[in-house]
């Protein structure tokens, strides 16, 4: 099950194949229905409800921090995994780099100025090209490793597996820096050098601890 999958563009569809059954959960409809009529098989299917079964992976990518109760959400998860099951999943460094290129570019509207800019000079829209995003949807939880380690414990949960993930990459930096496969292949090669501190994403693998 993928957790909060949105369109799936962004982490789901990078999972799918042809072996594994594939559940993606959300709330945000439009995502869910996007992601439907491209994606859907037999063997994937997307719900905006829990189905009451368990689970050998479950998938929270980029969700934790968008929610104002984590703890509640990640026992529930833990319900659903099997004996051997695995959470597997990714938050961003409260106070790192991306979070800090966030906070500039959106306190002094960075963001929404050079959006006017691109429809202003864009002479041509193309159609057909709108993904749909839950935008309302923003960070209440920042995150520090030790925060985040107290809470998987609070859960009941272990973590197996911890590492770093990028080095940056928001808004600005995603579509322009980092847009390019080399420069993403140097964002997170960096990450495996630098202290956890420093890194702007942490992935992790968590198992039941009971």
């Amino acid at each position: 099950m993928d957790f909060g999958c949105g369109n799936i563009e962004d982490c789901g569809k990078y999972i799918l194949n042809k072996k594994d059954f594939y559940l993606g959960f959300d709330i945000h409809k439009e995502s869910l229905e996007y992601a439907k009529k491209k994606y859907r098989t037999k063997k994937v299917n997307f719900t905006e409800k829990i189905p009451n079964k368990k689970f050998d992976i479950i998938i929270i990518s980029e969700v934790l921090e968008h929610l104002h109760k984590p703890e509640e959400v990640l026992f529930e998860l833990k319900d659903k995994l099997r004996k051997d099951g695995l959470i597997l999943g990714s938050i961003p460094n409260g106070y790192g780099l991306t979070e800090i290129e966030k906070f500039v570019i959106h306190k002094f509207f960075i963001y929404d100025f050079l959006k006017f800019l691109y429809s202003f000079f864009k002479k041509e829209k193309v159609k057909n090209k709108h993904i749909p995003f839950n935008h309302d949807s923003g960070h209440v939880q920042f995150f520090t490793l030790l925060r985040f380690k107290k809470m998987i414990n609070k859960c009941n949960l272990k973590i197996h597996e911890i590492r770093n993930g990028t080095l940056m990459g928001a808004d600005i930096s995603g579509s322009t820096l980092l847009k390019f496969e080399f420069t993403k292949k140097i964002n997170t090669k960096i990450a495996d050098f630098i202290p956890h501190f420093m890194s702007a994403t942490w992935i992790f693998k968590l198992i039941k601890d009971d």
